[in-house]
């Protein structure tokens, strides 16, 4: 038995809308024990049972995080892109002269699966670095058939290659191909579900947007992903108020993601719903947009995660102390409730009843800090204070320091 002693545990078990450490649910000179991959005891130190003992010092202990929104298996690089819209030629222009979406689809598609996996790994190794235990990892680069079941495969063993568990998502409704029209690629994405479920999918998703899909064509393919037992998400109201936060609602979808546009009566169905909404802070920031507030997602009853969108055209940065400082400086979270939306959130999101908070019977998976303080990681941003990370039980990374 593994025991981590003498900690400041955040539980995250307190509400996510309380003010100050609240949302934090913290145990001074706490314990957690865990057993077999899962924790079976939370609590005083004073009270903790005898095993392998890990003295903290005083510093955070928190459940790993889980990063519920990332394009991560791809190939190519889209760095000159990046470049244009810094020299101000918008998203959509771009992707007329033949970037966007589609460059990296070619790409994708001539890289070897090797080529794809290799890729794949380093970047759920370095977000394991930052403490990401369990990330969600979504298709769309692939836009055929066999294209997206193949990154479905690829992410699977990336995250067994990793030690870094991925929840894989069929994103069937990204891009229509150039081979194909409208009619047919939606027709094929809906064919696919089936065989994305037997080869594990947990997920599937679908962009609704201006200049991507309609809502009419994303409660076709959701609501057959729905019926075959997939959690169902939504890319909402990013370019446009185009009523996906809505539809998200009424679909019974896990989260809405993006909602930089979100209007009030989107925000009100979702609570009724109680469907998620996963910010991007890090994606807007990226692309030179305003994020979505945290605030009125808050006060409306929504709960609210935090994740990386990370991908090849609009979200490059893997580092969570960055993600959570982003949720903190734009989104208005307090690093309390940014820490509770990138751990227990992310959780919700993915409906994963046995990860996010730190109690016995939930999957060990923990991260013990360089500090003690909560608010210090979205503080000193752009490094990472991960010091130890336990995954399912396992000590896959240890840090003489992680930083000062």
């Amino acid at each position: 038995m593994l025991v981590v002693k003498h900690a400041r545990v955040a539980t995250m078990t307190g509400a996510q809308a309380l003010a100050g450490d609240e949302p934090l649910g913290l145990i001074e000179d706490g314990a957690v024990a865990c057993s077999e991959g899962r924790i079976v005891y939370v609590g005083t130190a004073a009270g903790a049972p005898a095993g392998e003992v890990i003295d903290a010092g005083g510093a955070l202990l928190t459940p790993g995080f889980v990063d519920a929104h990332t394009h991560l298996v791809f190939a190519g690089d889209r760095a000159q892109e990046h470049a244009l819209r810094l020299s101000g030629v918008s998203y959509l222009e771009i992707a007329r002269r033949g970037g966007g979406i589609r460059s990296t689809v070619r790409a994708t598609r001539a890289a070897s699966d090797a080529e794809l996996l290799d890729g794949a790994v380093s970047r759920l190794r370095r977000m394991l670095d930052c403490g990401v235990t369990t990330a969600e990892v979504k298709t769309g680069y692939g836009l055929s058939g066999a294209e997206e079941l193949r990154m479905l495969r690829i992410a699977l063993q990336a995250g067994a290659a990793s030690g870094c568990e991925v929840i894989p998502t069929l994103l069937g409704l990204h891009a229509v191909p150039e081979e194909a029209s409208r009619e047919e690629w939606l027709a094929t994405a809906v064919e696919l579900l089936p065989e994305a479920v037997r080869l594990g999918a947990r997920g599937c998703d679908a962009f609704c947007e201006q200049g991507a899909f309609t809502q009419a064509e994303c409660t076709t393919f959701l609501r057959r992903g729905l019926e075959l037992g997939l959690t169902a998400h939504l890319h909402a109201d990013q370019l446009s108020d185009s009523g996906g936060a809505a539809l998200a609602a009424s679909l019974g979808c896990a989260s809405a993601d993006h909602l930089e546009r979100a209007s009030s009566e989107g925000l009100a169905a979702m609570a009724r719903a109680g469907t998620a909404a996963v910010l991007l802070p890090l994606a807007a920031w990226f692309l030179r947009d305003t994020p979505a507030k945290a605030q009125a997602f808050l006060e409306a009853g929504v709960t609210v995660a935090l994740a990386s969108n990370l991908n090849p055209g609009s979200q490059r940065i893997e580092s969570v102390s960055m993600l959570l400082a982003a949720g903190c400086l734009f989104c208005g979270l307090t690093p309390a409730q940014a820490l509770w939306a990138c751990t227990a959130g992310g959780a919700r999101v993915l409906r994963l009843s046995d990860r996010g908070v730190l109690a016995a019977g939930k999957r060990a998976d923990l991260v013990l800090f360089d500090t003690s303080d909560p608010a210090h990681l979205p503080y000193h941003a752009g490094v990472e204070h991960a010091r130890m990370v336990i995954a399912a039980g396992k000590t896959v990374l240890v840090r003489e320091k992680a930083c000062s």
